[in-house]
């Protein structure tokens, strides 16, 4: 035998053996048509009117992928201000309580201080020496113009102005370095005026009370806009951005919507839990949202169209998902999807129905009791 023919003949036994292995794999006519009258379920008259069936004709509907952030609520840094005492003293009048309103220049308490009074006496004693060192300067100066004093002692004046001048100085920086007015006053009496507008978030002092200079008599705070710091988990990251619109719900008021928006995104993943910080901004309203609440920020993303279906429509057999999507009246087919989202108690449905597919919303499960009659509870 040459080489051409051993060659034809092993050729014609590869396509011989390709030939029947395809032929003995192929499913059978009939293998497909019992799994699909398998999959279709037909019920009676008396079925029927013992089922409830709703059915819903499947349309494409805006949907968006829902992302929550947990976090709690927070000062706006730039809007809440301590209000120190300056000085310390004991406390005569107070003009606020807890609470209240404030305005910016509003009278607050009033504290008599003798360490104030001692500051203002060394000014008070420094700016008189000043005005005198001066004054003599100038009739110094007069004199050496007529010839009728030496040039040195005109020399020593002006060095004593400047040494009392030093002196004056210093005593105004001790005021100054106390945020207290530098005036002509003597008395240790010191009022304490509202440094912004705000609310009075407390109250730190009672008259009679001794207090020291460090002390808060007050936080004055603008409430109207919150921030809510919350985590994103490193799997949420694609989807956000900053800008974006936040809805913050807060434990304390599960039924009031807060409107807001993600004003910044860290720039560092958290090694331990894997989520990097974020910042919301929102509207106070009515001022309802206290500091310290907890809650969460929703954010919609990914924007699309698709189908969806109730919850309860989707029934599950060997960890796959299935409809009833009717056919005609009495007769519905098991079909497979894939699902995507779920959110507010619907599921997205990605693959498996086409636009105007007529599904069961209602009575699923019952269907499904009938079609596995006899192996249902074995899944």
């Amino acid at each position: 035998m040459n080489r051409n023919t051993k060659i034809l003949l092993t050729s014609i036994i590869i396509i011989l053996s390709a030939f029947y292995f395809w032929y003995t794999r192929k499913p059978k006519t009939s293998d497909l048509e019992n799994q699909s009258a398998k999959d279709l379920l037909e019920i009676s008259s008396e079925q029927r009117n013992e089922i409830t069936i709703e059915t819903q004709v499947m349309e494409l509907s805006p949907i968006h992928t829902q992302i929550e952030l947990l976090g709690e609520t927070e000062a706006v840094p730039d809007q809440i201000m301590d209000v120190p005492a300056r000085i310390s003293g004991r406390v005569t009048s107070v003009y606020f309580v807890e609470g209240d309103n404030i305005s910016k220049g509003q009278k607050l308490a009033t504290i008599d201080s003798p360490e104030l009074a001692k500051l203002r006496s060394n000014y008070l004693v420094a700016n008189s020496k000043f005005h005198a060192a001066e004054q003599n300067l100038t009739r110094i100066s007069s004199l050496v113009k007529m010839n009728l004093a030496a040039k040195q002692e005109q020399i020593d004046a002006e060095a004593n102005l400047r040494v009392i001048e030093s002196e004056k100085n210093s005593a105004e920086e001790s005021l100054r370095a106390n945020g207290l007015p530098i005036n002509n006053v003597s008395s240790g009496q010191y009022i304490v005026y509202a440094p912004k507008s705000g609310l009075a978030l407390s109250r730190n002092a009672i008259p009679g009370s001794i207090i020291n200079g460090n002390q808060i008599l007050t936080t004055i705070a603008n409430l109207n806009d919150l921030w809510f710091q919350a985590k994103i988990y490193e799997n949420d990251l694609q989807f956000l951005s900053e800008g974006l619109t936040a809805n913050v719900l807060l434990n304390a008021y599960p039924d009031l919507t807060f409107q807001g928006k993600l004003e910044h995104i860290g720039e560092k993943v958290d090694p331990e839990s894997r989520t990097v910080h974020a910042r919301v901004v929102f509207k106070n309203q009515n001022r309802k949202a206290k500091i310290g609440l907890f809650g969460k920020a929703i954010l919609l993303v990914n924007e699309r169209k698709s189908f969806q279906l109730p919850d309860h429509s989707i029934q599950s057999y060997q960890n796959r998902k299935y409809i009833f999507r009717e056919e005609k009246k009495n007769q519905y087919r098991w079909v497979e999807v894939k699902t995507g989202i779920t959110s507010n108690q619907k599921t997205e449905i990605l693959q498996g129905l086409k636009e105007g597919d007529r599904v069961v919303t209602k009575g699923a499960f019952e269907l499904k009791a009938i079609l596995f009659k006899d192996t249902f509870g074995g899944e």
